[in-house]
């Protein structure tokens, strides 16, 4: 294995110039300082090693730990949170023969926690409970989302004067089980279940956020040891020993450090503790940058000045030195020889001009090399084939539906091309499957929606849900099932899941009984189940009362969308009609003339051959134009 050293100067990606080592790293994880040569800016860089990613990867094939280690970081680079720090860039890549996962974020200028407490600073309760609240926000946006951050340590936790907070380092960890690739500095804020082999969750970051809180304060890490076994043990059911001599705080770091997950706050509940104390606690002073004496004071401070008896010299005699005596002498010599030099500067000349002109040549007439075959090959290899001919490598990336993460799409130029020695040659090496862009589809036909997502590469499952705004068959809201945050226009994996929820129509509502209830409390009653009362005209009626609902459309327990009409009529009470004059007529036309107005002929007494005498109705004689129940029978009597 290489040292870590050794690659200060390396360019990763033929992008990043890796500047200087980042001390305190974890053991598998070389952290640098470095300048993105694109753009000028200073970027952080990790350099995680293969082994390690495929560990974390339940001892995936490297390729196959490396492409789910990048999928992992793609769900997490779309979050945005002004407390989070989240990768800019990732890849993998190959420094002195020895391959590397990359991960680049933004180089945070702020002093971290790990700095402060190395330096033997510790925070005011004040400043830690700002702090606290920061990092309570940020880690309740996370687990929303359905990640854990699973490495929250003062390392990865920066702050400005002003105590507000930068946490860093998400995505780096990918839901580690047990200890198999945990460092002793990531040991001593790790959670006790991880002796069980579980994953990071979002218990396990609280917790981790409490010992940080409490190490700011107090400079201590309760139960920390020399070794993960030793520090998980030592924490196995046992509260944190939090003193109540750090404050108001003491309560809520104690609550969040529970030993067992499900007795722990969860981070929303950690920072509104945090939140109700503030008024409690005198305001944060700043925090004090770490200064250190820069090198020209050192070397310009003025010095105390030391004087000291001057010692005598002691004399010596001079030396005496002769003059020297000049003479000018001129030497001429003879015709021939001097012929014999000019020839010989000629020929001095001429070799000197071949040789030129063979240098010169030899700089303009530089070698030249074809461009081979290297579509498909992985990007290791294709450097290995051309490192033979003095070429510039420049990569880029690109996406690719056809080509295997990590291998090369196609060369610019391309094959067959002649590039010269010392010439640019562009490999265009593959990220991965095309990515799809989520459409929104609220509002459309549900077949609309499909044919829409499908085109996309997302799959699609579907929930039926009556809706009273939203028309039957029409999309009323979507999700990515796994990033449930993420808008219209973002960009995901082909093959990423999406549900949409159809409108199944209105919610239909049963019809009440109105029949025989006053208007005041029909009226209630449909209100009750969001549908709309219509009174029609009064209607007789024999069985319900005066003012009473008699009769509605449509009947009870029928089938209505909201704001849906039922008609109803109030009861005028039985109808009645007027005895029509009957005495004096012939058997045939009494009934014919009662039967015109809606009565009818009871029984008949006397001779029936004659003329009816009287109309009587249960045992009462009946005169002309009396009001009578419509609908029911009269007696008629003859002599």
């Amino acid at each position: 294995m290489i040292e870590r050293d050794e690659l200060t100067g390396a360019v990763v990606a033929a992008r990043y110039r890796l500047e200087g080592l980042i001390r305190g790293g974890a053991d598998s994880t070389s952290v640098f300082s470095a300048t993105d040569t694109s753009s000028g800016h200073p970027v952080i860089v990790r350099l995680i090693t293969l082994e390690s990613v495929a560990a974390e990867a339940d001892a995936l094939p490297p390729d196959h730990a490396v492409e789910a280690f990048q999928r992992h970081l793609l769900s997490v680079a779309g979050i945005s949170h002004p407390v989070l720090v989240p990768p800019l860039d990732w890849g993998d890549t190959t420094l002195r023969n020895e391959r590397f996962v990359f991960i680049v974020t933004e180089r945070i200028d702020d002093v971290s926690l790990r700095e402060l407490l190395d330096r033997g600073r510790r925070l005011t309760s004040s400043q830690a409970l700002v702090i606290g609240i920061d990092l309570c926000r940020a880690l309740h946006h996370l687990h929303q989302l359905g990640v854990a951050h699973g490495d929250v340590r003062p390392a990865n936790v920066f702050v400005s004067t002003d105590s507000r907070a930068r946490l860093a380092g998400i995505g780096i960890k990918r839901g580690i089980g047990g200890t198999a690739t945990m460092s002793i500095e990531q040991a001593r804020y790790a959670a006790p279940e991880f002796s069980l082999d579980v994953v990071s969750t979002p218990e396990s970051d609280v917790y981790a956020l409490a010992l940080t809180l409490l190490e700011t304060v107090t400079g201590e890490v309760p139960f920390a040891a020399d070794s993960l076994a030793v520090t998980l043990a030592n924490r196995a059911g046992k509260l944190l020993p939090v003193s109540a001599d750090i404050g108001p705080i003491a309560v809520p770091i104690e609550k969040a450090g529970r030993p067992e997950p499900g007795d722990r706050s969860s981070a929303i509940d950690f920072g509104r503790a945090l939140t109700q104390l503030a008024g409690k606690l005198p305001l944060p002073e700043p925090i004090a940058p770490l200064v250190t004496e820069a090198f020209r004071d050192t070397i310009t401070r003025q010095l105390e000045a030391v004087t000291t008896e001057p010692v005598a010299k002691v004399s010596e005699p001079p030396v005496q030195v002769a003059a020297p005596t000049t003479a000018d002498v001129a030497v001429i010599a003879p015709p021939a020889e001097r012929r014999r030099y000019r020839w010989l500067w000629t020929i001095m000349a001429v070799v000197a001009i071949g040789v030129s002109a063979v240098l010169v040549w030899q700089v303009v007439d530089v070698a030249s090399y074809p461009v081979p075959e290297l579509a498909g090959v992985a990007e290791g290899e294709a450097r290995n084939i051309i490192s033979q001919f003095g070429w510039n490598i420049v990569v880029t990336a690109e996406r690719s539906d056809d080509v295997a993460l990590g291998s090369v799409i196609r060369s610019v130029p391309p094959v067959g091309s002649t590039v010269k020695e010392g010439g640019d040659l562009t490999l265009v090496i593959s990220e991965g499957p095309t990515l799809a862009v989520v459409p929104d589809v609220t509002g459309l036909g549900r077949d609309d929606a499909v044919a829409a997502l499908e085109a996309q590469g997302l799959a699609v499952v579907e929930e039926i849900r009556d809706d009273d705004s939203v028309p039957l068959g029409r999309v009323v809201g979507w999700i990515v099932t796994e990033q449930p945050n993420l808008p219209a226009g973002s960009e995901v994996l082909k093959g990423t899941q999406v549900a949409i929820i159809v409108s199944g129509g209105p919610v239909l509502r049963a019809v009440p009984n109105l029949v025989g209830r006053s208007e005041t409390d029909a009226q209630a009653q449909l209100a009750a189940v969001q549908l709309v009362g219509q009174r029609n005209d009064d209607v007789f009626s024999i069985e319900i009362e005066v003012g009473l609902v008699a009769a509605q459309d449509p009947q009870t327990n029928s089938q209505l969308a909201r704001n849906g009409v039922v008609a109803y009529s109030l009861s005028k009470g039985p109808e009645t009609v007027e005895l029509p004059t009957v005495v004096g007529l012939g058997l045939t036309d009494a009934k014919k003339r009662l039967e015109e107005v809606g009565l009818a002929v009871g029984t008949t007494s006397g001779r029936t051959s004659g003329k009816v005498r009287s109309v009587t109705q249960d045992g009462v004689t009946l005169k002309a134009g009396e009001l009578v129940r419509k609908g029911t029978t009269v007696n008629l009597v003859f002599p």
